[in-house]
């Protein structure tokens, strides 16, 4: 039908009959392929879902694994979150004529409370009966019936579709049987040779990077991709992540997060208090600074934060916003936000006793950045940050414990210049003199 379904079963339908139809043809040799990026982004996912047997490659750019899945992170929603299927995308086929009926289907109605209720709740309300958000989930259908390859391209600065739609996706597809590559580099909610928009990137946002974000290359990487996983022509492409780290320098890693990652801990003992309290409000910021580091240091995949956290005797929930920047001039290396409802990790939350006491076990977004020996990191903690707004529940003061029950888990890897690659039709990195080990 004529329905905005939002990535629901309809939609999915119409996608596998698509490929299906594709994979059917006399002129087709039954291999399809899909593309896209951002919500054409998803449709890979979908239709990895659907178990089409003519699918034999996907290439989500900056798509979704689910829509649950990128609008609420530990059960904390962004502003968008409640309104996305109503308010923006159902509204493109209403617009006051006799045709609006054709428009209409049981997707869009559930839109209309699934939202705000996945609003206040900050889970995907299946206890409740509704199917609502998990039909919306592909992640898991698609490891499940899919049977073909899988490339994935994101951005590191990409906070539309943000990160962790690639990872840990990316490692899950591994272990699932799939052949995986991932292509990451320091753009934002772009494709990865798109110059005007690389170029408007602001510091601590991909910037720094620019313009070695630009892969010119990767065109010519798709051809290779799709000749052999559609046509069975040349030979194999390496299945490895290619990622940037924020001052642009490109690597391959076998998977990503890479596997030898080395965690470092670090009470709040043992770093400093530098403004702000223990009491966390809706207009309060808390600024604690770690010691610097004496060499550098490279913070790779999803660092963590496990703060001891009260919650107030008014309420049943708190939340908690921490952004990570750089000590020597605040720049930007990563956040993490939390319901702490959602205390544990992952999408299952309880309701809490008014003033109890948790372990917040908070996850950074993905992240790959370089601090220099020398510098160090601050953490900057306040109730919410970038655009994510909590529940009615969660907005009471939350006091967090500054001392040793409350831990920075930095997960870092040893590279340096030597491990990096320079892509074709650029300069050497102004930060290190190397060889030009393209992989080329």
């Amino acid at each position: 039908n004529h329905c905005m379904d939002l990535m629901g079963h309809d939609e999915q339908a119409g996608i596998k009959a698509a490929v299906d139809w594709l994979g059917s043809q006399s002129w087709s040799n039954g291999n399809v392929g899909a593309i896209g990026k951002s919500y054409d982004g998803s449709t890979p996912w979908n239709a990895a879902a659907s178990g089409s047997e003519y699918l034999a490659t996907i290439v989500p750019m900056s798509g979704l694994i689910g829509v649950h899945d990128l609008m609420w992170r530990n059960g904390s929603m962004e502003a968008r979150g409640a309104i996305m299927h109503n308010g923006v995308y159902g509204s493109f086929g209403l617009d006051g004529d006799s045709g609006d009926i054709e428009n209409a289907c049981e997707g869009y109605v559930e839109g209309y409370y699934a939202g705000p209720a996945a609003y206040m709740t900050g889970d995907n309300l299946g206890w409740t009966g509704s199917d609502y958000w998990e039909e919306r989930h592909f992640l898991t259908g698609a490891l499940d019936v899919y049977n073909g390859s899988i490339y994935i391209i994101h951005g590191m600065q990409d906070w539309n579709v943000d990160p962790h739609m690639a990872f840990p996706a990316h490692q899950m597809s591994i272990d699932a049987g799939f052949d995986v590559k991932g292509l990451y580099g320091q753009w934002a909610h772009d494709y990865p040779d798109r110059e005007s928009g690389h170029s408007s990137l602001s510091s601590g946002r991909g910037a720094e990077a620019y313009p070695y974000t630009l892969r010119w290359d990767w065109a010519d990487d798709l051809l290779e991709w799709f000749d052999f996983y559609l046509r069975d022509i040349g030979p194999q492409p390496r299945l490895i992540a290619e990622i940037q780290d924020n001052m642009g320098g490109w690597r391959v890693e076998s998977t990503y997060p890479p596997e030898d990652i080395e965690w470092f801990m670090m009470g709040m003992d043992e770093c400093e208090v530098l403004s702000g309290g223990a009491t966390i409000t809706s207009t309060s910021q808390t600024t604690i600074e770690c010691s610097m580091f004496e060499n550098e240091t490279r913070i790779i995949g999803t660092p963590t934060f496990h703060v001891e956290a009260q919650i107030s005797l008014l309420a049943t929930s708190g939340h908690l916003f921490v952004e990570m920047v750089r000590a020597s001039d605040g720049m930007h290396l990563g956040h993490a936000v939390m319901d702490l409802r959602f205390h544990a990790g992952g999408k299952d939350g309880q309701v809490l006793t008014p003033g109890s006491t948790v372990i917040a076990k908070m996850e950074f977004f993905g992240m790959d950045v370089v601090v220099p020996a020398g510098d160090g990191i601050q953490l900057l903690v306040s109730q919410t940050g970038e655009d994510y707004i909590p529940s009615p529940v969660s907005t009471q003061a939350v006091t967090i414990s500054l001392d040793g029950n409350s831990v920075l888990g930095l997960s870092t890897v040893d590279r340096t210049c030597e491990d990096l690659f320079l892509p074709p039709m650029h300069e050497m990195y102004p930060q290190c003199s190397i060889d030009d080990n393209s992989e080329e």
